[in-house]
């Protein structure tokens, strides 16, 4: 009994032995794995901005006259939450939202013009990384010549100083009805 004792014991102490061998090998094996992908993380780490969703709705309605006629006059600005404007710096991501504006003109019940701006009208009068990375920020009613409702407008790249503001036209009668002439763009920058 004695020897079979002593034999466990032995046995116990050689098995405890490699458990910890194995366990070592385990233990610096680990901390080489984890030390490669914390260094590959690293590398490859970057910071990812989401510019903020936005759910307002900025409508701005007024009455314009067109001869003797009363007419409404409603442009709504929006973001488009589409994430559709993604610059990359190095390791750094900022994800941000294109941006739309509706323009609406009745007299009484009737539609005269509804359009939808965004940033693409003007893509062929900006420079192309300027258009990538911007967002059409303002519309602002001008004034009203012959047959062309006039506006201001505003396009900016978020988070950055770089504003470019220009003036464009859209026909609301006549066979050119809805299409939109740009020009006078100027840089706001700060």
């Amino acid at each position: 009994m004695k020897q079979l004792l002593i034999l466990i014991f032995i046995f116990l102490i050689l098995s405890g032995c490699d458990w910890k061998k194995n366990d070592k090998n385990q233990s610096e094996f680990e901390s080489t794995t984890d030390f490669k992908i914390e260094t590959e993380l690293k590398a490859k780490d970057t910071t990812v901005v989401y510019w903020e969703t936005g759910f307002d709705t900025i409508q701005n309605v007024q009455d314009i006259y067109i001869g003797n006629d009363k007419h409404r006059l409603e442009i709504k600005s929006y973001s488009l939450n589409d994430s559709s404007i993604v610059n990359i710096n190095d390791n750094f991501k900022e994800i941000y939202h294109d941006c739309a504006s509706q323009i609406i003109l009745t007299n009484k019940k009737d539609t005269i013009l509804k359009a939808i701006l965004n940033k693409r009208i003007f893509k062929d009068s900006l420079n192309s990384e300027f258009y990538r990375r911007c967002v059409l920020s303002t519309v602002e009613y001008d004034g009203i010549r012959s047959n062309r409702l006039f506006f201001k407008g505003g396009l900016f790249v978020p988070d950055t100083d770089r504003v470019f503001g220009n003036e464009f036209a859209i026909f609301y009668r006549t066979e050119k009805k809805n299409q939109i002439e740009s020009w006078n763009y100027e840089d706001l920058g700060l």
